[in-house]
């Protein structure tokens, strides 16, 4: 969705109470937000409900299912200091699993065949790729680019926040791709590599925690991979994993499986013992 600034005002607060957001009527929302009432009325429409009432009943239901306080804007010392408070060490393994598997059941509720569908035209109708990613999601652009490399050229890794980084991307035009991961803190020169490829008229695909954070319109694609962690870090087992399925996406279709590249690494690394 295109928001206006009084649209991503009421989105984040709906997004920071959801667990009490049911209990809220239309105008006591829009008190707390700072907008009128009809404003309130009129974005809640534009989320495709037929009135409040309807939105209300649903954020009710969700309010039933666990909410768990994000950490998404901690300092990881901040964050470290939380998780001993919260770590015991006889419950870790069954803690840990289900905050992954809470991700990824979140992550893969926000994903749709369709936008994996646009993602995988995009890759592959690009003559170049930029897959973008620094610190935490560094793993994730490496994991990424030497996957994709697999199944079609020209793909370049960037993983260090520095000038290199706009010197890699300065040559991007509108036959090229940016996919980028950036997940809270959202580091500056992810907003200047997002301009040099509008700026270019290059597609952007955003791997991100939510559709309302600051670089999402910039993008042409926004993804949605939840990365709550319950130590020090973040966890990115959900965009891990979502970055599999497009890659699978990819793997499946006739023009890269059957194309001469595909079948020459496949070769080569068969023959030299690669794997």
């Amino acid at each position: 969705m295109s928001l206006t600034r009084t649209d991503a005002d009421i989105a984040e607060y709906i997004l920071a109470h959801f667990d009490t957001i049911g209990f809220q009527t239309s105008t006591t929302l829009a008190e707390s937000i700072g907008v009128s009432d009809t404003s309130v009325i009129r974005f809640i429409r534009k989320l495709g409900f037929k009135g409040y009432s309807e939105f209300r009943a649903e954020m009710n239901k969700r309010a039933a299912r666990q909410i768990r306080q994000s950490e998404n804007g901690l300092m990881p010392g901040e964050k470290y200091a939380r998780s001993l408070e919260q770590l015991n060490p006889s419950h870790l393994l069954y803690d840990v699993s289900q905050y992954t598997v809470e991700n990824l059941r979140r992550s893969y509720d926000q994903l749709d065949q369709a936008t994996v569908d646009q993602v995988v035209d995009i890759l592959l109708n690009s003559d170049r790729k930029y897959v973008v990613g620094f610190r935490g999601t560094a793993c994730c652009a490496q994991y990424m680019a030497s996957k994709l490399l697999f199944l079609t050229p020209h793909v370049v890794p960037v993983t260090h926040a520095d000038a290199t980084a706009v010197e890699n991307v300065l040559d991007i035009t509108e036959k090229d791709c940016l996919f980028l991961y950036s997940f809270p803190r959202y580091s500056e020169i992810n907003q200047v590599l997002m301009d040099i490829a509008r700026e270019s008229g290059a597609k952007i695909i955003l791997m991100t925690d939510r559709r309302t954070c600051p670089l999402a319109n910039k993008a042409d694609v926004v993804i949605v991979a939840y990365i709550d962690g319950l130590g020090f870090t973040n966890s990115y087992v959900a965009p891990l994993s979502l970055s599999e399925v497009i890659l699978l996406a990819m793997s499946g279709r006739k023009d890269v499986t059957r194309s001469e590249r595909f079948n020459r690494i496949d070769g080569i690394i068969e023959r030299e013992k690669l794997y």
